[in-house]
């Protein structure tokens, strides 16, 4: 019973939080991890490309300092990101089709980290990526003792 509650109060806290940049710690008494949720938005200016346009691997890439991001928790821990897609929290890596003149292209957001950077990359397969626009995200880090 008390596992459910737990659960269900965790669900809670992960899913209520705004779309601001906000960090939320929790500490488990008899458990052996910290629980960290960091809701931030990436602007449409922030975005970077890299490739080269009209060819396969064009997209568009954010590095985001992340000191949380310690070798312990990459080796260790877990870390878990979602995007905001039409009111809902989706989990990443996510792939979507689209459609441009009847041709139809997949898209998707992706995610790579090395000690204090966390990066998201978002790629359309025609290879004439769109910039993604401003778009919120929220980031799950599990840091173990």
């Amino acid at each position: 019973m008390k596992k459910l509650l737990f659960i269900a109060v965790l669900s809670v806290t992960l899913f209520s939080t705004s779309c601001t940049k906000e960090y939320i710690t929790q500490e488990y008494t008899g458990g052996n991890a910290n629980l960290s949720t960091v809701d931030f938005s990436v602007l449409e200016s922030e975005w970077g490309t890299v490739g080269t346009i009209g060819t396969v691997g064009f997209g568009y890439v954010v590095d985001l300092g992340f000191p949380e991001l310690t070798d312990n928790v990459i080796q260790n821990g877990m870390v878990s990101l979602y995007v905001e897609l039409d009111g809902a929290w989706i989990p990443v890596p996510v792939y979507f089709y689209n459609e441009f003149e009847g041709v139809l292209y997949q898209g998707g957001y992706f995610y790579r980290m090395r000690k204090g950077v966390f990066s998201i990359d978002y790629y359309e397969s025609d290879g004439n990526t769109n910039n993604p626009g401003t778009q919120n995200f929220r980031l799950v880090i599990v840091q173990p003792y």
